[in-house]
């Protein structure tokens, strides 16, 4: 498995090496409905706010449009000139954001109209739409974070490489705070924080010898640190909980849309951990409903046969 979404708050999707795009539900790791066929290596998968559509982008140098439904293939993107590695839909639902290490695009969902022309970010893998969907930043492996205005496509800020040379921009690096006031990169040992005027700081997260992954409900960040997972207040900066139940190093994290739930990456597995036996409530999202009878400690979904590294 490459790439880890959730589907609400009961289920994820996962991305593997071998084309395929897999559904599980997260209560006890069975697969639903049919595999979907990318058009090659997946690098990246997303889910819409709404749970109406699954997004990935592959080796193949396309993004594709799923029906979250039916999984079938509802638009192909084709427009891209090198493997699609980053890939992000709007809260909305309204807009879908590709990377493929030359350019950004934007194009309209459903129709796949481009909204903007290609704009060049070199070296560009990851690509992040703030909370209301008026901007969207991307990070480059050389050239550092850029933040746009997703309807004119002007360039709002460019921090340049000084942020410093990110090793694998594959994973997610960048995450938004609720009110989309606040930005954060992760680096090796360190999280990079932009605050509304772009002025940054940073702060030591944990010593590490690769680019580590992030994933933020708005509230709070999870940061992976070899086999274990920080947890950070957006607020205070301040480490609120750590998870170190991994046998294998933690190479991409995704939260559910409330936060309660984390998806960890970790070799051939996929494992769901409840935060709720971590954290204290204020730090879930309130809005977004949980099935009442969905309590684990955690689960562990074994995909090394299912989908292979």
């Amino acid at each position: 498995v490459r790439a880890v979404a959730f589907v609400g708050e009961s289920e994820v999707v996962g991305g593997c090496l071998n084309h395929e795009i897999h559904r599980w539900k997260t209560e006890n790791g069975q697969q639903r409905r049919k595999t979907m066929q990318a058009g090659g290596r997946v690098n990246s998968v997303v889910v819409s706010h709404d749970r109406q559509w699954i997004a990935s982008g592959d080796s193949g140098n396309k993004a594709i449009l799923w029906n979250a439904a039916t999984h079938e293939k509802e638009l192909e993107f084709t427009e891209h000139s090198s493997c699609v590695y980053g890939i992000d839909i709007s809260s909305d639902g309204t807009k879908l954001a590709t990377v493929d290490e030359r350019n950004v695009q934007i194009f309209s969902i459903p129709s796949g109209d481009r909204l903007l022309p290609p704009l060049p970010h070199p070296n560009v893998l990851s690509v992040k739409f703030s909370p209301d969907g008026s901007r969207f930043a991307t990070v480059s492996v050389t050239q550092g974070l850029r933040v746009y205005n997703t309807d004119s496509g002007k360039k709002v800020f460019d921090s340049g490489p000084q942020i410093g040379y990110f090793s694998n921009c594959l994973i997610a690096c960048a995450a938004w705070s609720a009110d989309g006031q606040q930005l954060f990169v992760a680096n090796k040992g360190k999280i990079i924080y932009f605050d509304s005027n772009y002025s940054s700081s940073e702060w030591s997260i944990h010593e590490n010898r690769f680019q580590p992954s992030i994933a933020s409900n708005g509230r709070f960040i999870a940061c992976t640190a070899r086999s274990s997972v920080s947890l950070w207040d957006c607020v205070s900066h301040k480490q609120i909980g750590n998870i170190t139940t991994h046998t294998a190093d933690v190479e991409f994290v995704a939260l559910s849309p409330s936060g309660q739930y984390l998806a960890c990456r970790n070799g051939a597995n996929i494992t769901i951990h409840d935060l709720r036996d971590v954290l204290s409530p204020e730090y879930f999202n309130r809005t977004v409903s949980v099935h009442p009878l969905m309590k684990l400690a955690s689960l562990t979904i074994i995909l090394l046969f299912l989908c292979p590294l």
